[in-house]
């Protein structure tokens, strides 16, 4: 009970100050959704895999020695002993459910920005990053393929929010309504390639951001008369 009514005193503060400055005026440039530099920060962060259904999958996330998360363990396609499960092989991590307040849910807003951007360096195997936002079903997450380029360096993959899929237990739902992009719940990575063996991912930060010519989903790009803000905005979005 101390905790709920000291989180949300903090929120009163911290918002009242935001007013006074009329920060909400302000365009960002940037805002880290999460990252990891230290081992307290991993507290921060759920993972699981199918042993939570009687899989045997394994999945672990620890700090490396330079300071970043490593989501690591071993794929296996061998089924539950639960008849009902017809297919297995799967693991993920995710920041922790936002903090509910007096006020309010401590949801970030990614309407404010066109672009995730994460940190990584992978292995060979097929990830995705999954965005969770308020949703009445709770299983609904819009996912998108990690694009790994370079595998066992660090690279920065950047993905327009536009381009997620809305999936409910990794399968494509038909219809695909756009997110609760004001209400964005949580974010993180997962792995369900159906081959066995062992799997590597480090990560250090995930950021949303507009680039120059953006504020979200609006463009602002300067006005000339051999340029159309749509196909620019197909070019810019193809140029990340």
């Amino acid at each position: 009970m101390s905790g709920y009514i000291g989180r949300s005193a903090k929120a009163l503060r911290e918002n009242a100050i935001k007013i006074y400055n009329a920060e909400f005026m302000n365009r960002q440039c940037e805002h880290v959704v999460a990252s990891v530099s230290k081992k307290e920060d991993l507290n921060r962060w759920l993972r699981g895999s199918d042993s939570d259904i009687g899989g045997f999958s394994d999945a672990w996330l620890d700090i490396t020695r330079a300071g970043h998360a490593k989501f690591h363990g071993y794929l296996s396609q061998k089924l539950p002993e639960d008849t009902r499960f017809k297919r297995s092989g799967y693991a993920m991590v995710r920041t922790r459910d936002p903090l509910v307040t007096l006020l309010s849910t401590d949801y970030w807003d990614s309407s404010l920005f066109r672009f995730l951007a994460v940190r990584v360096k992978a292995d060979c195997r097929k990830y995705f990053v999954n965005l969770k936002s308020d949703a009445l079903i709770p299983t609904d997450i819009y996912q998108h393929l990690l694009p790994i380029r370079t595998p066992g360096k660090w690279e920065t993959i950047v993905i327009p929010f536009n381009a997620f899929t809305l999936t409910s237990n990794s399968v494509i739902v038909a219809s695909q309504p756009r997110m609760a992009s004001t209400k964005m719940e949580t974010v993180g990575f997962s792995i369900s390639d159906r081959q066995d063996g062992p799997f590597c991912l480090e990560f250090a930060w995930i950021k949303a951001f507009n680039s120059h010519w953006t504020h979200g989903e609006t463009p602002r790009m300067p006005y000339s008369q051999d340029r159309t803000w749509k196909c620019d905005f197909v070019e810019m979005d193809k140029a990340f």
